[in-house]
């Protein structure tokens, strides 16, 4: 026996530990209640599943009818909704799907509308092929494209007709049809004429004019005697004057003339460059439009795919309406690129079209249907031998040069207004009236205006026009006049500070003229360095974006399958499908920003033509 007290100790012991048994038991029933009993009832249901596997709603042509009991015949539009309660995916380790799929249909399982939608926009017409180095696209399906106007094709939109262009097609119309070149072509004939019209001024000049004239009244000379004159006058002129000496200015004028032609000819090829290179960039710019179109198609189909998926799991009770509204949210956003493709790719039509002077109701299209990585300059070529070769092509420094030359030269043309000009001249000067006939017509002006000197004034009345008195038969006569010389003359305007002033003005522009040369130079050596660094970087994007591609591609797939296997979620495709049409978007950039680095490397090292935008061989130096 115990001691009284030791008892009422152990009794007082129990009851405080008491609480904690109670708890503990508590805690117990919980952990069956929540976990033990769900993991016993997913293991029964894992065991169903195996035996009677039920199939998502997808593309498959006809159910797989997995019930026991009476048999049902299959409607017209079968259901394939999971009814609640029932397992979604069979989660037996044999039956589970590797992360990485199979690259072939017939080697892969198909068992989600995603698989089936997925390569059946493979199959499609609108399927891009993505290639190291290129992008193969096909013609756009119509029935994959969003109606933005019922009267109106999805494809054309506002275009009455369409027309398919090569690149090769597109440059030759640009030379033909462009109207910046013909504006410069119109100028270079204008300086040709002028040229010409300056070496013109080294001939004689012709001088002929003919005046006749009705006279009645009287004439005062300083004589003191008033001729009466009631005859018509006749004048006839006729002289050359060739200039000998002009200072300088028919010379240097002809010289500025000369150099100025030479600059819009080197114009005209710099503008003949330009259109070149904006040919190439709209039309590549198409280009990227077309492809841009085909990965929205296929970005779209996809989504679809993930809105009919999760449909299906929602009314199976699998996923939340979160879930189905994510996936509609993302197609929403894939219609909406899509929409605003459409709208881009007929802008940049429009631009090529207008650029090329075409009409703009005509719809183009880029005929290549292959987006391939182009060479134009080869790689091994060294960035000081193409400055050297932009120094020594681009038409833009030899225009500027030839305007250097000329700028000197309206120089000395200036100078030569402060020397003598020296011409050489001749004339035969013929006159003609109605004059009477006789010896002594003419011998009162010979007394007048001798030295004897005149008392009185002379009335015409006096003056005798007759010889003897007696008055003759007026008859019309000639009388020729020939003059041969030469002159010298120095004409001073303004005391001579006008022409000094026209010297100051040309030798400032002659140094203005000389600083845009210099400015032309810097800007060719900064256009070849950044198409140089834009190649290099284009390239090095290419390899980058193609990895990316391969990873979101594979990334898009073991979504799907982990989705399938009930180890994804419907976020992860929903990403995934995001990341892989990013990826799609940013190779198809890199290759047409490679491209028109290209061109525009070309541009810069002014070796820009149609057979150096379209030959297979890059430019060596």
């Amino acid at each position: 026996m115990l001691p009284k007290c030791v008892t009422e100790v152990k009794r007082w012991a129990f009851f405080s530990i008491r609480p904690s048994f109670i708890c503990i038991i508590c805690q117990l029933c919980l952990i069956w209640l929540y976990i033990l009993a769900p993991l016993n009832a997913f293991a029964q249901n894992t065991q169903q599943s195996q035996q009677e596997p039920i199939p998502l709603r997808g593309l498959e042509p006809e159910p797989v009818i997995t019930q026991t009991g009476p048999p049902v015949v299959p409607s017209q539009t079968p259901d394939y909704s999971v009814g609640p309660g029932q397992p979604v995916m069979n989660r037996d380790p044999k039956n589970i799907s590797p992360d990485k799929p199979g690259d072939k249909k017939e080697d892969l399982p198909l068992k989600t509308p995603l698989d089936e939608i997925r390569f059946r926009s493979i199959e499609s017409s609108g399927t891009i092929f993505v290639d190291p180095e290129k992008i193969s696209v096909k013609a756009p399906v119509l029935s994959a494209l969003i109606t933005l106007n019922s009267k109106m094709s999805p494809y054309q939109l506002d275009a009455g007709t369409a027309r398919e262009m090569g690149l090769k097609e597109t440059l030759l119309t640009a030379l033909g049809n462009n109207l910046d070149i013909k504006i410069v072509s119109s100028e270079t004939g204008e300086r040709k004429w002028q040229y010409f019209s300056n070496l013109a001024n080294f001939l004689p000049s012709l001088e002929n004019s003919i005046t006749f004239q009705g006279l009645k009244g009287s004439i005062a000379n300083p004589a003191g005697v008033a001729l009466p004159l009631t005859n018509p006058f006749l004048t006839l002129q006729s002289g050359f004057t060739q200039p000998i000496f002009t200072g300088g200015r028919l010379f240097y004028t002809a010289l500025q003339t000369k150099h100025q032609y030479k600059a819009s000819q080197f114009a005209l090829k710099g503008s003949t460059n330009d259109v070149l290179l904006q040919a190439t960039d709209l039309y590549y710019k198409l280009l990227e439009e077309e492809v841009l179109l085909q990965i929205r198609i296929k970005a779209l189909e996809v989504s679809d795919g993930l809105v009919e998926l999760n449909q299906d799991l929602y009314e199976g009770g699998v996923v939340t309406k979160l879930d189905v509204l994510q996936a509609r949210t993302q197609r929403s956003k894939d219609r909406q690129h899509l929409i605003n493709q459409q709208v881009d790719r007929r802008k940049a039509a429009v631009n090529l079209a207008t650029s090329l002077n075409m009409n703009t109701n005509m719809d183009l299209s880029a005929a290549d249907r292959m987006v391939a990585k182009t060479r134009l300059v080869d790689d091994t070529v060294e960035i000081g031998d193409l400055l050297r070769v932009a120094v020594d092509n681009r038409p833009e420094l030899k225009m500027f040069d030839e305007l250097r030359i000329a700028a000197k030269d309206a120089i000395k043309v200036a100078r030569a207004s402060l020397l003598p000009q020296v011409n050489f001249t001749g004339a035969v000067l013929g006159t003609g009236s109605k004059v009477s006939q006789g010896a002594e017509s003419s011998s009162i002006f010979t007394s007048v205006l001798s030295g004897g000197g005149v008392a009185a004034p002379i009335s015409g009345s006096s003056i005798p026009l007759s010889g003897g008195g007696q008055e003759g038969a007026k008859q019309f006569v000639t009388k020729a006049l020939f003059f041969l010389g030469v002159e010298v003359s120095l004409p001073l305007k303004g005391l001579g500070l006008t022409d000094v002033a026209n010297i100051q003005a040309a030798r400032y522009q002659a140094r203005r003229v000389q600083n845009e040369f210099s400015r032309a130079l810097t800007k060719v050596y900064q256009e070849v360095r950044n198409s140089y660094l834009d190649c290099m970087d284009a390239e090095n994007l290419i390899k980058e974006t193609t990895d990316q591609v391969n990873s979101s591609e594979e990334q898009l797939s073991v979504a799907e399958y982990r989705l399938r296997n009930g180890v994804g979620t419907n976020l992860d495709v929903i990403n995934a499908q995001r990341d892989y049409t990013n990826a799609l978007v940013d190779k198809a950039k890199a290759i047409i920003k490679f491209n028109t680095a290209e061109a525009k490397l070309l541009h810069a090292t002014g070796r820009i033509t149609v057979d150096t935008l379209t030959s297979a061989t890059p430019m060596r130096r």
